[in-house]
Protein backbone atom coordinates (compact mmCIF):
# COMPACT_ATOMS: atom_id res chain seq x y z
CA UNK A 1 0.00 0.00 0.00
CA UNK A 2 1.39 2.88 -0.69
CA UNK A 3 2.19 5.95 1.89
CA UNK A 4 3.25 9.50 2.13
CA UNK A 5 6.34 10.74 4.46
CA UNK A 6 6.71 13.79 5.45
CA UNK A 7 8.53 15.77 8.72
CA UNK A 8 6.23 16.70 11.82
CA UNK A 9 6.32 19.96 12.03
CA UNK A 10 6.35 21.10 15.77
CA UNK A 11 4.28 24.01 16.05
CA UNK A 12 0.39 24.49 16.89
CA UNK A 13 -2.23 23.29 14.84
CA UNK A 14 -4.96 25.22 13.00
CA UNK A 15 -7.73 24.41 10.37
CA UNK A 16 -8.48 27.75 7.94
CA UNK A 17 -11.80 27.89 6.48
CA UNK A 18 -12.72 29.25 3.26
CA UNK A 19 -16.22 29.97 1.59
CA UNK A 20 -16.90 31.71 -1.42
CA UNK A 21 -13.04 31.65 -2.24
CA UNK A 22 -12.04 34.29 1.36
CA UNK A 23 -10.74 33.13 4.37
CA UNK A 24 -13.32 33.22 6.41
CA UNK A 25 -12.45 31.93 10.02
CA UNK A 26 -9.75 30.24 11.54
CA UNK A 27 -9.19 27.94 14.99
CA UNK A 28 -6.68 26.23 17.19
CA UNK A 29 -7.12 22.55 17.61
CA UNK A 30 -8.02 23.23 21.15
CA UNK A 31 -9.75 20.07 22.95
CA UNK A 32 -9.95 18.74 20.09
CA UNK A 33 -13.87 19.45 19.80
CA UNK A 34 -13.38 23.27 20.63
CA UNK A 35 -10.57 25.61 19.74
CA UNK A 36 -9.44 29.29 20.15
CA UNK A 37 -10.81 31.51 17.18
CA UNK A 38 -7.27 32.90 15.74
CA UNK A 39 -8.81 34.50 12.54
CA UNK A 40 -7.55 37.87 12.93
CA UNK A 41 -4.30 37.12 13.80
CA UNK A 42 -3.91 34.36 11.54
CA UNK A 43 -4.47 36.76 8.65
CA UNK A 44 -1.40 38.33 9.31
CA UNK A 45 0.48 35.01 8.04
CA UNK A 46 1.85 36.33 4.61
CA UNK A 47 2.35 32.95 3.67
CA UNK A 48 -1.68 32.20 4.09
CA UNK A 49 -3.58 33.30 1.44
CA UNK A 50 -6.63 35.85 2.26
CA UNK A 51 -8.47 34.80 -1.36
CA UNK A 52 -8.53 31.51 -3.31
CA UNK A 53 -7.73 31.52 -7.24
CA UNK A 54 -10.72 30.94 -9.46
CA UNK A 55 -11.41 27.38 -9.94
CA UNK A 56 -11.13 26.69 -6.21
CA UNK A 57 -13.90 24.90 -4.41
CA UNK A 58 -16.70 26.91 -2.93
CA UNK A 59 -16.18 25.53 0.26
CA UNK A 60 -12.29 24.60 1.48
CA UNK A 61 -11.10 23.46 5.19
CA UNK A 62 -7.35 22.85 5.62
CA UNK A 63 -5.87 22.00 8.56
CA UNK A 64 -1.71 23.12 8.91
CA UNK A 65 0.68 24.16 11.41
CA UNK A 66 1.60 27.33 12.52
CA UNK A 67 5.40 28.04 13.37
CA UNK A 68 7.92 30.29 14.17
CA UNK A 69 11.04 29.94 11.89
CA UNK A 70 14.95 29.12 13.81
CA UNK A 71 15.77 32.42 12.29
CA UNK A 72 12.64 34.54 13.73
CA UNK A 73 12.85 32.82 16.87
CA UNK A 74 16.72 33.66 17.63
CA UNK A 75 15.99 37.27 17.07
CA UNK A 76 12.97 37.33 19.07
CA UNK A 77 14.50 35.91 22.07
CA UNK A 78 17.57 38.49 21.69
CA UNK A 79 15.08 41.22 21.81
CA UNK A 80 12.96 39.92 24.51
CA UNK A 81 16.63 39.80 26.15
CA UNK A 82 17.71 43.18 25.79
CA UNK A 83 14.39 44.17 26.77
CA UNK A 84 14.81 42.37 30.33
CA UNK A 85 12.08 40.07 29.22
CA UNK A 86 12.10 36.26 29.39
CA UNK A 87 13.13 34.34 26.63
CA UNK A 88 10.93 31.80 25.18
CA UNK A 89 11.65 28.00 25.54
CA UNK A 90 11.60 27.22 22.03
CA UNK A 91 10.13 28.01 18.87
CA UNK A 92 6.63 26.02 19.57
CA UNK A 93 6.07 27.69 22.74
CA UNK A 94 7.00 31.55 21.14
CA UNK A 95 4.62 30.55 17.62
CA UNK A 96 1.72 29.26 20.90
CA UNK A 97 2.07 32.87 22.46
CA UNK A 98 1.91 34.90 19.40
CA UNK A 99 -0.91 32.64 18.02
CA UNK A 100 -3.16 33.93 21.49
CA UNK A 101 -1.73 37.71 21.46
CA UNK A 102 -5.14 39.78 21.35
CA UNK A 103 -3.44 42.60 19.20
CA UNK A 104 -2.71 41.27 15.46
CA UNK A 105 -0.45 43.61 15.02
CA UNK A 106 1.98 41.76 17.39
CA UNK A 107 1.67 38.62 15.99
CA UNK A 108 2.26 39.93 12.63
CA UNK A 109 5.70 41.57 14.42
CA UNK A 110 6.81 37.67 15.23
CA UNK A 111 7.08 36.59 11.72
CA UNK A 112 5.21 33.27 11.87
CA UNK A 113 4.87 30.87 8.88
CA UNK A 114 2.84 27.70 8.50
CA UNK A 115 2.55 25.23 6.84
CA UNK A 116 -0.61 22.80 5.38
CA UNK A 117 -0.68 19.62 5.62
CA UNK A 118 -4.22 17.96 5.33
CA UNK A 119 -7.42 18.72 3.37
CA UNK A 120 -10.12 18.55 5.95
CA UNK A 121 -12.92 19.45 3.60
CA UNK A 122 -13.78 20.69 -0.12
CA UNK A 123 -16.83 20.88 -1.41
CA UNK A 124 -14.99 20.74 -5.03
CA UNK A 125 -13.68 17.54 -6.85
CA UNK A 126 -12.57 15.40 -4.61
CA UNK A 127 -8.65 14.17 -4.47
CA UNK A 128 -7.94 10.75 -4.35
CA UNK A 129 -4.62 10.54 -2.34
CA UNK A 130 -2.89 12.44 0.00
CA UNK A 131 -0.40 13.67 -2.46
CA UNK A 132 -2.86 14.93 -4.97
CA UNK A 133 -4.68 16.82 -1.97
CA UNK A 134 -1.42 18.37 -1.31
CA UNK A 135 -0.59 19.14 -5.21
CA UNK A 136 -4.37 20.89 -5.56
CA UNK A 137 -3.42 23.19 -1.95
CA UNK A 138 0.09 24.17 -4.02
CA UNK A 139 -2.08 25.19 -7.04
CA UNK A 140 -4.63 26.83 -4.48
CA UNK A 141 -1.19 29.21 -3.09
CA UNK A 142 -0.67 27.65 0.16
CA UNK A 143 3.33 26.14 1.64
CA UNK A 144 2.89 22.47 1.68
CA UNK A 145 4.42 19.79 3.65
CA UNK A 146 7.36 18.43 1.84
CA UNK A 147 6.45 14.72 1.41
CA UNK A 148 7.31 11.44 -0.64
CA UNK A 149 4.96 8.77 -1.42
CA UNK A 150 6.60 4.75 -1.36
CA UNK A 151 5.75 1.90 -2.23
CA UNK A 152 7.52 -0.41 -0.02
CA UNK A 153 8.43 -0.84 4.21
CA UNK A 154 12.24 -0.65 3.10
CA UNK A 155 11.96 3.03 1.73
CA UNK A 156 9.28 4.69 4.07
CA UNK A 157 12.03 3.18 6.54
CA UNK A 158 14.64 5.05 4.81
CA UNK A 159 12.88 8.48 4.48
CA UNK A 160 11.98 8.25 8.71
CA UNK A 161 15.78 7.47 8.98
CA UNK A 162 16.62 10.74 6.48
CA UNK A 163 13.97 13.06 8.36
CA UNK A 164 15.78 12.51 11.63
CA UNK A 165 18.71 12.86 10.42
CA UNK A 166 18.34 16.21 8.65
CA UNK A 167 16.30 17.31 10.81
CA UNK A 168 18.42 20.34 11.25
CA UNK A 169 18.42 21.36 7.80
CA UNK A 170 14.37 22.67 7.77
CA UNK A 171 13.70 26.17 8.58
CA UNK A 172 11.47 24.98 11.68
CA UNK A 173 11.74 22.10 14.27
CA UNK A 174 10.00 18.90 13.93
CA UNK A 175 9.20 16.51 16.46
CA UNK A 176 9.39 13.31 14.28
CA UNK A 177 7.74 11.74 10.47
CA UNK A 178 4.40 11.44 9.84
CA UNK A 179 3.27 8.44 7.84
CA UNK A 180 0.33 8.56 6.07
CA UNK A 181 -2.21 5.68 3.91
CA UNK A 182 -1.71 7.67 0.47
CA UNK A 183 -5.10 6.32 -1.11
CA UNK A 184 -7.92 8.46 0.64
CA UNK A 185 -10.63 6.06 0.59
CA UNK A 186 -8.24 3.30 2.41
CA UNK A 187 -7.49 5.48 5.26
CA UNK A 188 -11.03 6.70 5.83
CA UNK A 189 -11.75 3.06 5.56
CA UNK A 190 -8.96 2.22 8.00
CA UNK A 191 -9.66 5.62 10.94
CA UNK A 192 -7.31 7.74 12.33
CA UNK A 193 -5.57 8.53 15.15
CA UNK A 194 -4.52 11.73 16.65
CA UNK A 195 -2.04 12.54 19.19
CA UNK A 196 -1.52 16.34 20.12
Amino acid sequence: VPVSGEPKIDGVAISIMYRGGRLAYAATRGDGDVGDDVTANVRTIRSIPLTLPAGAPPVLEVRGEVFMPNEAFAKLNEERDSEGLPAFANPRNAAAGSMRQLDPKVTKERQLDIIVFNVQLTSGEQPKTHAESLDMLEKFGFYTVPHKVFRTVEECCEEVRRIGDTRESYPFDIDGAVIKINDLAQREFLGSTAKG
